[in-house]
């Protein structure tokens, strides 16, 4: 295959590419908003569980909280009925308590730091999500009127071609009745010069022509008249 041909081929193929339909963008913005909408779910749903689970670590600080005061009255009470064993032990499980409230209240800070990150992006996402959604409706607002905008040019093109074929039957129509106009023109023009009349009475030329066939026995014609006035003298007279 030769350098043109390929080079032929190359734009045969990019022709078609060219031609060839293009994807409709709201399916693709729709696929999209679908993911994005998805993901913020995901986040929200995140954020939930976030808050529920600080929930509980504020409830069983809370709770811890309110057990150091009885366990460190229990220790005085130990003390004061001599059990210094016993006021050790509560003093003990007070520590305890104190080193797991510490341990719930760094949780805590760790989960309303996690919340407010989520809450941040969830905030952007859900921004992000309404901006491509205003998007999405521009775009097939937009492909809707192109669309409508090529109904109407391929329905103009329909129309035009009416218009053509009608043209053309019109100029047809006008040209017969210019030609019948002129045949008209000319019947009057020919009755006016009185050619018709002529043409009309056959019979009159007819006779014209047969005057000097009778020319001949114009003799006879008397002599036979002269007869016949004899014969009606001659009645008369008697």
């Amino acid at each position: 295959m030769g350098l043109f041909d390929r080079l032929g081929g190359k734009f045969k193929a990019g022709l078609a590419g060219a031609l060839a339909p293009a994807p409709d963008p709201r399916t693709t913005y729709v696929s999209a908003y679908q993911k994005q909408r998805a993901l913020l779910e995901q986040v929200a749903a995140a954020n939930r569980e976030l808050s529920a689970a600080k929930q509980r670590l504020q409830a069983k600080a809370a709770e811890f909280r309110a057990s150091l005061p009885a366990l460190e009255e229990r220790a005085r009470t130990e003390l004061q009925a001599g059990r210094r064993d016993g006021a050790r032990l509560a003093l003990q499980r007070r520590q305890v308590v104190v080193l797991e409230l510490a341990t719930l209240e760094r949780q805590l800070n760790e989960v309303e730091r996690e919340e407010a990150d989520l809450s941040l992006i969830e905030q952007r996402l859900s921004t992000q999500v309404e901006a491509l959604r205003a998007r999405q409706e521009v775009i097939e607002a937009r492909y809707q009127a192109a669309e409508a905008q090529v109904r109407i040019n391929e329905a103009m093109s329909g129309v035009s071609a009416e218009f053509a074929d009608l043209s053309a039957a019109l100029r047809r129509a006008e040209e017969t009745t210019g030609s019948l106009q002129a045949r008209a023109t000319a019947i009057d023009q020919l009755v006016r010069e009185g050619s018709l009349e002529s043409l009309a009475l056959p019979s009159a030329a007819h006779d014209a022509l047969a005057l000097p066939l009778l020319s001949g026995a114009d003799e006879e014609i008397e002599s036979q008249l002269a007869a016949l006035e004899h014969e009606v003298g001659a009645v008369w007279t008697e």
